[in-house]
């Protein structure tokens, strides 16, 4: 499987992309499955399941797209640079996913919805810090 080249955009890689698109992968001819391109949302969406099957309690939630996406991004976006390595992706991103979950897991389990650490707690929180430091939009907030 290749992955996608933001430096390669042949025709033919377009033709191959817009295949697979339309195309379950298990129906794809076996050229194509041998010249699979996968998709940047393939590797987000395999962090997303094992995330939920590892974690049971909270499973998937609305919302871990979106964060797992700017750390897929960062990782993406600056690989191969001093600091970070696109060697391991997908396997980088999941590990520092987890572990900025666990600390924002609260977040996400509804049985704690009500409580401090809960959402509702996070965005009594924030209207507080908003109103402590611009009161005007506190106002039209309320």
């Amino acid at each position: 499987m290749q992955a996608v080249d933001p430096n390669r955009n042949s025709a033919e890689d377009m033709d191959r992309l817009e295949r697979q698109q339309h195309t379950k992968k298990s129906d794809l001819s076996t050229e194509d499955v041998n010249n699979f391109i996968e998709a940047h949302s393939d590797a987000l969406a395999r962090i997303l399941f094992i995330y939920a099957r590892l974690n049971a309690g909270i499973k998937y939630v609305q919302g871990m797209n979106e964060i797992l996406a700017v750390i897929y991004y960062c990782f993406w976006k600056f690989g191969n640079e001093a600091i970070i390595s696109t060697e391991y992706l997908e396997s980088d991103v999941f590990f520092c996913f987890s572990n900025l979950m666990s600390e924002l897991q609260d977040g996400f389990l509804r049985d704690l919805d009500k409580e401090k650490n809960g959402i509702d707690g996070k965005c009594k929180r924030l209207v507080g810090m908003i109103k402590l430091v611009d009161p005007p939009v506190w106002e039209k907030l309320e």
